[in-house]
């Protein structure tokens, strides 16, 4: 029994007011990224070295464009806790669904959900191309994978975490982009260090938050007990 579609469409429902946020956030960031790094390079004012603006600021579209992945996700949230409150994760449990089943239909629900906002972010970058098409590939692989295994892994501690709470509510759901930002930072602090070097970065945090949120997967039916979904 597969849930995610049908929480893909009463996520993206509930908060449609989210879904717009963030397309029109993933639409403004990646044309004014682009614009400005068709710039170009930019010369030191002391010793007259070339600093690669450019392919920088393309880079600076990959924590942006998970950002705008993140945002989107945050009615998934809202959803899992109004359905624990009114009694329908205790129906799917009751219809031969166990824990793992669950959180696994709201994790795939909120990944199809982020692909809405980060496709865009992704297209709009591969055709300005202002480093080349090498570099906006690359970033848009960046994109998918650094947001795509943020908001699973972000996704999965939120829902686990709204389970636990004898009757949570939705005020938590800022929380929920809080974590998957504090996740993105050092690619934002690193940035201005490493230069084009950061691309190791991005794909390693990327690497690593997909490995967390597989594990947590896994260790649901352990942690969180059946009884803690009911309402």
């Amino acid at each position: 029994m597969d849930i995610s579609k049908q929480v893909f469409r009463r996520s993206a429902r509930m908060g449609l007011s989210y879904v717009v946020l963030s397309l029109l956030m993933g639409v403004f960031l990646t044309t004014s990224l682009n614009i400005a790094a068709t710039i170009g390079n930019v010369s030191s004012a002391d010793n007259g070295n070339s600093v690669p603006l450019g392919p920088m600021l393309g880079l600076l579209v990959v924590p942006m464009g998970a950002l705008v992945g993140l945002v989107i996700t945050t009615p998934v949230y809202l959803l899992f806790v109004n359905d624990k409150n009114a009694g329908v994760l205790e129906y799917l449990l009751a219809v031969g669904m166990d824990q793992r089943d669950v959180f696994l239909g709201y994790l795939k629900a909120g990944v199809m959900l982020s692909l809405v906002a980060m496709v865009p972010v992704v297209l709009i970058n591969t055709a300005f191309m202002s480093g080349g098409l090498g570099p906006a590939l690359l970033g848009g692989a960046l994109v998918l994978g650094t947001g795509v295994s943020d908001v699973a892994l972000v996704t999965i501690m939120m829902t686990a975490f709204s389970s636990m709470q004898r009757r949570p509510t939705g005020m938590n759901s800022p929380l929920g982009i809080t974590i998957g930002v504090l996740f993105l930072i050092p690619e934002l602090l690193l940035l201005s260090v490493l230069g084009t070097q950061v691309v190791w970065v991005e794909g390693g945090m990327a690497v690593a938050l997909l490995i967390a949120a597989v594990f947590f997967l896994l260790s649901l039916g352990k942690l969180i007990k059946r009884e803690k979904l009911l309402p």
